[in-house]
C-alpha cells in the first residue's frame, strides 16, 4: 500500500519516514500553509530523499508545484495542472482522468475526519485517502474503502510537529488494515 506522510519540515522527519517504511513524503510548498517549506529547503530535502523514498511537492496551486517538477517524484494540487506525475487532490468527483492518482481530501488540510462518498469506490486502484486520518482510524478506513493508498499529516503530529511514535503507530495500523 502507498503510505504518504505529508507536511514534512525537517531532514530528521524524512529519516523517520524511511526507517518506518512510509512510501512517500510530502513537502508543502504553498506559502500560506503552517507547514510551508521554502524553495531552497525543499530542494535540499528532495535531494536528500532521492532514491530512498518517493517525494511529493504539495500545494493548492499548479504555479507553486510546477517549479519542483525536476526534483519531486509527484506534484500534488487541488486544481488542473498539466504534468506527468500528478496527484489530483479533490473533494469532488473528477471530471477527467488526466492524473496519475486521485487524492480524496474532504478536509482540505483542516485535519478533521469525515465520511466518504460512494463515488470514490470507482477509483480504488488510483485512490489515496486523506483528511483526518490517524493511527486510531486508518485501519478501519483501509478495510472499508480498500484504497490504493493513504496520506497522513496532522494525525502524526503533537503541537504541529511530526512525532516518531505516532508515525510508527500509524504504519502499524496501516499494516493491520491490510491483513
Amino acid at each position: 500500500m502507498f503510505v504518504k506522510v505529508c507536511g514534512i519540515k525537517k531532514i530528521e522527519e524524512i529519516e523517520w519516514a524511511i526507517e518506518l517504511g512510509f512510501t512517500a513524503i510530502g513537502l508543502v510548498v504553498y506559502e500560506k500553509s503552517k507547514r510551508f517549506v521554502d524553495f531552497y529547503n525543499s530542494i535540499k530535502m528532495f535531494n536528500f530523499a532521492k532514491g530512498k523514498i518517493l517525494t511529493v511537492a504539495v500545494s493548492l496551486y499548479c504555479k507553486d508545484v510546477i517549479k519542483f517538477k525536476n526534483y519531486a517524484d509527484f506534484l500534488q494540487v487541488y486544481e488542473k495542472c498539466n504534468c506527468k506525475n500528478l496527484i489530483f487532490a479533490t473533494e469532488n468527483r473528477p471530471l477527467d482522468n488526466n492524473w496519475k492518482y486521485l487524492l480524496y481530501d474532504k478536509s482540505k488540510g483542516d485535519g478533521i475526519f469525515r465520511e466518504f462518498p460512494s463515488w470514490i469506490l470507482n477509483y480504488r486502484d488510483r485512490l489515496i485517502i486523506a483528511g483526518g486520518l490517524n493511527p486510531d482510524n486508518v485501519k478501519k478506513v483501509i478495510q472499508k474503502i480498500k484504497p490504493f493508498g493513504v496520506d497522513v499529516s496532522s494525525g502524526v503530529e503533537i503541537d504541529g510537529t511530526k512525532d516518531f511514535n505516532l508515525m510508527k503507530k500509524f504504519i502499524k495500523s496501516v499494516k493491520r488494515g491490510e491483513e
